[in-house]
């Protein structure tokens, strides 16, 4: 293959590609210096909310997702991975596409300060070199940087970033009522911290998508992260009414799938044996917990056609990075 073809050949597997937000994700992003890895280590249960996310969730016939996620889980660095592919991945506001607007929004004005400082800037400086730039003259942009619309004064700002083909995020808080948010037009909604929102701040705050593009039609995308402080709040009631999904491991051997966590259950401890090892509970066989994750799917524990959201619930036992000791320390 002549050296011409086989960059057309490359061209065209990454323009492909790039629809998978995982791929563009590994290709594109770093991760605390370090490539941002979801394939083939353990995060199988990560990367397939991340396609949901951002291939099922921007359908005509999608569900707003909600996600009762446990601390320090990497929710917020998810979201800013997926807000980053919406952006600057050039599948929106090009080729015919309608531009893409993102609302990520808070409770409190200094969660989303915090949030931009953190992980979103953070994450944009970080993304890997763009290409075509000449060494040694200034510093090297990110392919994210690079995509910021410096026409525009404000999108560096810790409350607005533009990019190219009009694309946006705005990055805020819902306080009391969301009056703040009022006269904005997004396609999809980030709700973070979602169980600290006041009921009506929610509902005036959404209703900022009735123009969305993406998403089911007046409805926009949602996705709503949050750790439910008691049962009989917003967020509990949300994720009541949602499908209720939960990762189950696939067996090396048996190849049936098995819980690792079962809600209101301690079970965990007799299937977790130690570092990595679990044991299936169908046959018994004793394997790498991050390999399983691997084979593993999402099981809805409450499969109702007529659940209003998409419910995935996540915690720290899923986390690769883990082994049994860590998480009884």
């Amino acid at each position: 293959m002549s050296v011409e073809k086989f960059d057309i050949f490359n061209t065209i597997k990454d323009s492909i590609s790039n629809i998978d937000p995982v791929y563009w994700i590994e290709k594109n992003l770093t991760l605390d210096g370090k490539p941002f890895r979801l394939n083939g280590n353990g995060y199988k249960p990560f990367a397939d909310i991340f396609r949901y996310i951002g291939i099922k969730a921007l359908e005509k016939d999608s569900k707003p997702v909600v996600i009762d996620k446990g601390r320090q889980v990497g929710a917020s660095t998810m979201a800013a991975a997926l807000e980053m592919y919406f952006v600057a991945s050039g599948l929106f506001g090009t080729v015919g596409r309608p531009p893409i607007r993102i609302m990520h929004c808070f409770p409190q004005l200094e969660l989303a300060y915090a949030y931009t400082k953190t992980k979103l800037n953070s994450i944009i400086s970080g993304a890997n070199p763009a290409p075509n730039q000449k060494k040694g003259i200034g510093k090297l942009k990110s392919i994210i940087e690079a995509k910021l619309d410096k026409s525009i004064i404000a999108a560096d700002s810790l409350h607005f970033k533009q990019f190219e083909g009009g694309n946006h995020i705005w990055i805020d808080s819902a306080g009391l009522t969301a009056d703040r948010l009022r006269g904005r037009t997004v396609d999809i909604f980030f709700g973070d911290e979602i169980q600290d929102f006041k009921s009506s701040a929610l509902g005036n705050a959404t209703k900022i998508l009735s123009k969305a593009q993406y998403g089911r039609v007046g409805d926009g995308v949602q996705v709503y992260f949050g750790t439910p402080k008691q049962s009989g709040s917003s967020f509990w009631k949300m994720w009541k009414d949602s499908d209720q999904r939960y990762y189950y491991l696939g067996c090396e051997n048996c190849k049936q799938h098995f819980p690792l966590y079962t809600p209101k259950s301690n079970e965990w401890e007799k299937i977790w044996l130690y570092g990595f090892i679990v044991r299936c509970t169908q046959c018994g066989w004793e394997q790498d917990k991050r390999q399983a994750a691997e084979r593993g799917k999402w099981v809805s524990l409450n499969p109702d056609q007529n659940t209003r959201f998409i419910g995935y619930h996540i915690n720290q036992l899923y986390m690769p990075m883990f082994t049994r000791e860590d998480i009884e320390n």
